[in-house]
C-alpha cells in the first residue's frame, strides 16, 4: 500500500497527463492547425529548383525527398544518358 504522499503524487502526474493529452487532442482536431500555409514562397520552375540547390540542406531533403547530391547526380543522368535538357 501507497502512503498518502505517493498516493497524491501518483493523482497528481495522472491529472497533469490527462491534461497534456486533452491539449494536444483539441490543437490537433482544431481548424487552424491543419490550414497552415505549408508554401510560402513565391519561385517556381528554375528558379524554385536553384533556391533548393543553394539554400539550406534540409529544405531539398523537406521538398524532394532526396539528399542534394542524389539530385544533382540525378540532374547529370537525365542529361547524359537520357538527353533530357532543361525547359
Amino acid at each position: 500500500m501507497l502512503d498518502l504522499g505517493c498516493q497524491k503524487a501518483l493523482i497528481a502526474l495522472a491529472a497533469s497527463s490527462v491534461h497534456a493529452i486533452s491539449l494536444a487532442v483539441a490543437l490537433y482536431a482544431s481548424s487552424s492547425y491543419w490550414k497552415q500555409d505549408y508554401h510560402t514562397s513565391t519561385l517556381i520552375g528554375v528558379e524554385w529548383v536553384e533556391k533548393l540547390i543553394h539554400g539550406h540542406p534540409e529544405c531539398i531533403w523537406t521538398e524532394l525527398g532526396v539528399q542534394l547530391h542524389v539530385f544533382l547526380i540525378l540532374e547529370h543522368e537525365l542529361h547524359t544518358v537520357c538527353m533530357i535538357q532543361d525547359s
